[in-house]
């Protein structure tokens, strides 16, 4: 695993999000905070203690290309329901140097156990990766 853990303070929230597996699934209705944790790591990504992170969205061009240089990195895609396909699926199952964090509904063509799927949850301003009940 690239990261166990990534903390980080985007005031007045403090995130604590832990990962249990190489693969994890953040789902959730719309309006839950996905998109902008999305967001915050595209600045968290500038700092020396998180730089294996790479994001994947709909602006990125080339995902496929570019997702299969990736080799010991934490790759987050948001919108991954529209943005992955088949191949990717099984690139992400394969590539075990990185770890995945993917905003997706349908887990269909990834290995995962009951341990990826995850949703954030808000208690006392801190935001947690909590499991999918």
């Amino acid at each position: 695993m690239i990261y166990k853990n990534i903390t980080f303070q985007a005031a007045p929230f403090s995130y604590d999000l832990s990962f249990d597996d190489r693969i994890t699934l953040v789902g959730g209705d719309s309006g839950t905070g996905k998109t902008v944790l999305y967001e915050m790591l595209e600045d968290l990504r500038q700092t020396d203690a998180y730089h294996a992170i790479k994001l994947f969205n709909y602006r990125s061009e080339n995902i496929q290309e570019d997702l299969e240089t990736c080799r010991n990195n934490f790759i987050v895609i948001d919108n991954a329901d529209i943005l992955i396909n088949d191949e990717i699926r099984r690139f992400i199952n394969f590539e075990f140097s990185n770890q995945y964090m993917l905003f997706l509904r349908n887990c269909d063509g990834l290995n995962v156990s009951d341990k990826s799927f995850k949703v954030l949850e808000l208690a006392d301003n801190k935001i947690t990766l909590e499991e999918e009940v």
